[in-house]
């Protein structure tokens, strides 16, 4: 049965850049053709950025994180591409997300449209969301029922990060100075509470529970634990949805109370400039 698609010819920012968009919404296909593009593995990487930018953030940034990540945590494969599209500058990131996605609210640094398997990325604020989102993608397929808070604090986690060899290390962010208040003004809630609520995206809660998760996260990895934490919470949790009873186990002896007493006070020990 022949195919008829909608083609949308969409120049970028360069003279001899062209983007073809490329839509079918009965076979709900959907594509994207640039002079400026690669193919890595799982990834159909493209965007508004020369060649040789293209291949760093390809074999420094994606191809890196992959490995990392692969050799850490994640034991299940990515089983369909995922399209990356790296915009050098906002507005043609925001004007090119409403044209082709229809989403015109979007976060100042990129997102990843799980649904449709593409990540739309301003790159020009830096390649650390890029890293975040990818750890979304990769967790998909390893832990399909991952509670959000250790979903975004283990992709919070490698925002600000550095790698050496197959490892991949989360290091301080701009997340630190709001959780550091809230532990000087004893306003921040029980890690318990956290693990515990399943409505990780409250309005009033969101940023500081990303915080929250996020150096709970780097706290671990620093402890040598949060591998095992992570392959130990997946494969149990069936009989422990949230995680809590999983992260006791891996910091037993230690009481959860007294655990998290060092967290704390590592947390208010840790500059971010």
């Amino acid at each position: 049965m022949a195919m008829t698609s909608t083609i949308e010819d969409v120049s970028i920012t360069t003279d001899h850049e062209r983007v073809l968009f490329c839509r079918d919404p009965e076979a709900g296909y959907r594509g994207v053709i640039a002079l400026h593009s690669t193919v890595a593995g799982p990834f159909v990487i493209a965007g508004n950025l020369s060649d040789a930018q293209l291949a760093r953030y390809r074999d420094g940034t994606i191809l890196a994180s992959q490995r990392a990540l692969s050799a850490m945590y994640f034991k299940a494969p990515i089983d369909r591409p995922i399209l990356i599209l790296l915009f050098a500058d906002a507005d043609t990131y925001q004007r090119l997300a409403a044209k082709w996605f229809n989403d015109k609210d979007v976060p100042h640094y990129g997102f990843y449209r799980h649904h449709d398997r593409t990540m739309l990325m301003n790159i020009s604020t830096g390649g650390g969301t890029l890293v975040h989102e990818l750890v979304h993608a990769m967790i998909a397929p390893d832990f399909p029922d991952v509670p959000d808070w250790f979903n975004e604090g283990l992709a919070s986690l490698y925002e600000q990060s550095t790698f050496t060899g197959d490892t991949i290390k989360g290091l301080p962010n701009w997340r630190l100075p709001a959780l550091q208040k809230a532990i000087r003004a004893n306003t921040l809630r029980p890690l318990a509470e956290l693990i515990e609520d399943d409505n990780f995206r409250d309005d009033k809660l969101e940023g500081i529970n990303y915080a929250q998760a996020r150096y709970l996260m780097q706290y671990l990895q620093d402890q040598q634990k949060l591998t095992q934490f992570y392959t130990a919470f997946r494969d149990g949790r069936a009989k422990d949805p949230t995680g809590l009873a999983t992260l006791k186990s891996t910091i037993a002896p230690q009481s959860l109370e007294a655990f998290e007493k060092d967290w704390r006070a590592w947390v208010l020990s840790l500059r971010f400039e």
